[in-house]
């Protein structure tokens, strides 16, 4: 008769025979290659651009190209390849025909109210756009020359449905864009899935479909000379449709997105050179097709020059790099990229150097072309901490985003042996995009439920130090948890507080870790099995793997 241990061996293996892959061997990178006929490994650095015209890098100073000339330095020289700007969407950072420019407040013809603090916040945007006119330039123009000139590709990455300016009970008439407010009537009507959702552009009226295709039209007509590719993200924000009225519209955004490759065809003629079209789009090819994204058929069509794997803000800890691929099958023969968010756990524990680091790993390691670095900002750390990375109490954490970060989370060999907090994400997502994660998990009783971790370390090569498993849990419970069949011993609860993963507890939640043991780790898919003596949910699940100490190995 097998005992647990056995039981939960053979589910681990049972897991990782289905999941079609194996739990010990280490995968080599895929190779892709797109128009130009050469590898196309990227880092890109995506900015969003409010943090580069607000200069939140530099105290929030009047913006000065030499100023924008610094943060762009940050990035080059590191293992970043490709620098890409956002435009802004609806409320841009350029002159436009069909926008306005972000926090114009059309010679004083639009306020605030009462809110004055509010205004001087919106309005500095607009007026640093002023300063660089004075330079000769605008922010999309001096990014994309100078990212070329420090040696970096150049990008442009168009937000297709932004909502942050849509919300007309919280925000100043400054931020509304022209073309939305004059159109209630394509605005979408659903509610309560997404944050100002019942405000968004609804894409089945062929009014919103060719307002959007003059902007990028204008915007390659604009800065084509400068751009080595371009970029449709349609994860800020996921929402073109009233719900359940996706895939039926889904040749409409095909059309659309063919409509943009002709523009961008057109210029690569032009030009002589080749320049790539790419898409980020959710990370499952299912709630792809549910927002009336045919990425396949995109994919199909020759439309693009690459996908990227994307998430809305929270970020997802592990995401699921093979298992697209897998689902997508052979036609798939682009690069494909997947995305680290700012973001973090809910409450808002935003991502430390160890979460960075690992969720890196855990992209290369399944064999991804490449990462886009989602709104990877420095602003705290240059204007609030002068530079010099705060770290938490304890000495072994920093959340800092700093530009260090970008010359070791490009590479599997670089980030090889650094500290690492691998994790799963609590299952908090927006837009109808869930994550790669089982939780929240409820176990109840003996019957052991099961979820996987990836980690992205050859542990043969190199095992880590001390390897502790974290579960976040609803209540008091005595939880047992095996490691690929081994079992992980309890440890004193206490060590949450010194990598600050005891951070937002809830009423009633408690903290549980267990010493992992170094034989039970695997390169690539891990099977963690839960029992409990009483039912509980396990909302957070989080590896920590120490490989040396913070000085010599990085911080948590």
């Amino acid at each position: 008769m097998m005992n647990r241990k056995t039981i939960s061996a053979v589910l681990c293996c049972a897991i990782a025979v289905l999941a079609g892959c194996s739990t010990g061997k280490k995968t080599g990178y895929a190779v892709a290659k797109d128009g130009s006929g050469e590898r196309t490994f990227r880092i890109i650095h995506n900015n969003d651009g409010t943090d580069l015209l607000g200069n939140l890098w530099f105290r929030c100073e009047p913006l000065t190209t030499a100023y924008l000339d610094s943060a762009i330095s940050l990035i080059a020289g590191t293992q970043v390849t490709t620098f890409s700007i956002c435009t802004g969407s609806d409320i841009v950072y350029y002159r436009s025909k069909y926008c306005r420019i972000i926090g114009d407040d059309r010679n004083g013809t639009l306020d605030c109210g009462a809110d004055t603090a509010a205004f001087r916040n919106f309005n500095r945007y607009y007026l640093n756009h002023l300063n660089l006119e004075k330079e000769g330039t605008d922010l999309v123009r001096y990014c994309l020359e100078k990212a070329r000139e420090k040696g970096m590709e150049a990008m442009i990455t168009y937000r297709m449905n932004d909502l942050h300016f849509t919300d007309t009970t919280t925000r100043s008439p400054l931020l509304y864009p022209d073309f939305w407010i004059r159109h209630p009537e394509y605005w979408l009507k659903d509610k309560h899935i997404g944050r100002a959702n019942n405000n968004a552009l609804n894409f089945a009226f062929p009014e919103v479909r060719e307002y959007k295709l003059n902007i990028i039209k204008e915007q390659i007509e604009l800065y084509g000379n400068l751009m080595d590719g371009y970029e449709l993200d349609f994860m800020r924000f996921l929402s073109y449709f009233n719900i359940g009225d996706g895939p039926e519209n889904a040749p409409l955004m095909t059309e659309l997105v063919s409509d943009v490759r002709a523009e961008i065809d057109a210029l690569s003629k032009k030009e002589g050179r080749k320049v790539v079209l790419g898409a980020r789009v959710p990370s499952d090819l299912n709630t792809c097709a549910i927002h009336g994204l045919d990425v396949r058929e995109w994919v199909r069509l020759g439309l693009l020059d690459y996908v990227t794997l994307g998430v809305h803000w929270r970020g997802d800890p592990a995401m699921p790099v093979a298992k697209f691929r897998r689902d997508f099958g052979e036609d798939l023969d682009i690069p494909l990229y997947a995305t680290v968010d700012d973001g973090g756990m809910n409450p808002r524990g935003t991502w430390s150097h160890g979460h960075l680091r690992a969720q890196c790993a855990t992209i290369l390691a399944q064999g991804a072309d490449g990462i886009n670095l989602f709104n990877f900002y420095f602003g705290v750390l240059m204007s609030q901490h002068g530079g010099v990375p705060e770290i938490a109490e304890g000495g072994q954490v920093c959340r800092d985003i700093a530009p260090e970060l970008l010359q070791e989370v490009g590479s599997l060999e670089t980030l090889s042996g650094r500290n690492k907090i691998y994790a799963l994400s609590d299952g908090r997502a927006a837009f109808r995009a869930m994550h790669n994660t089982p939780l929240p998990l409820y176990v109840a009783g003996l019957v052991d439920k099961a979820a996987e971790i990836y980690i992205g370390d050859d542990v043969e090569e190199q095992a880590p130090e001390d390897a502790v498993i974290y579960l976040r849990t609803d209540g008091p419970a005595n939880v047992e948890v095996l490691v690929n069949g081994y079992e992980a011993l309890p440890r004193d609860p206490s060590c949450t507080k010194l990598y600050c993963l005891d951070g937002g507890l809830r009423q009633g939640q408690c903290e549980y870790a267990y010493t992992v043991p170094a034989e039970a780790l695997n390169f690539g898919r891990n099977v963690l099995s839960f029992s409990a003596d009483r039912g509980t949910l396990i909302r957070r699940t989080e590896l920590v793997m120490k490989f040396g100490p913070v000085e010599t190995n990085g911080y948590f």
